[in-house]
């Protein structure tokens, strides 16, 4: 289901809105590829613990990222069943487990700005249809689990599977 279309007298931004546990969150649409089903994970040796392995997508290695465990929330069984979205910075990108995804909503950007509060991984927190969502910041989080030089420790976006 997708909300209203934007009009004239706000500026309203788009976003994939997901649940992690009892909570909200969203991303922005510009830095949304795609929602995929689970696929086969590769470990990878002294990885962070959020890292729950690389993907083959489309012949490139993608990282993904358990978000209830980067969230500090208990992780749960991956299953087939699973869900992640792959988000993109630039050239960086990463699949990001999430419990359910919801809809593409529309945000006023007055109402993101005025956000009292941010933290490493959230830019904001809003209010939409009575739900706190919570906004990610997607260059924080790929800095910090798949920084430049991840590549000498086996998990960078930019390498090609065998």
């Amino acid at each position: 289901m997708v909300t209203p279309a934007p009009t004239p007298e706000a500026l309203l931004l788009p976003f994939l809105t997901f649940r992690l546990g009892q909570q909200s969150y969203a991303l922005p649409i510009a830095q949304v590829i795609e929602v995929a089903a689970m696929v086969e994970l590769v470990t990878v040796a002294n990885a962070p613990a959020a890292l729950l392995g690389v993907a083959n997508r489309h012949g490139s290695v993608l990282p993904i990222l358990d978000l209830r465990l980067v969230f500090g929330q208990p992780a749960s069984p991956v299953t087939d069943s699973t869900l992640f979205v792959v988000a993109a910075v630039g050239t960086r990108q990463a699949g990001l487990v999430v419990d359910e995804v919801y809809q593409v909503a529309y945000f006023d950007a007055q109402q993101l700005a005025a956000s009292p509060v941010s933290e490493k991984y959230v830019e904001g927190i809003l209010t939409y249809r009575d739900q706190l969502i919570q906004i990610v910041a997607l260059p924080a989080l790929l800095a910090s689990f798949l920084p430049e030089g991840a590549a000498e420790h086996g998990y960078s976006e930019s390498e090609s599977a065998p």
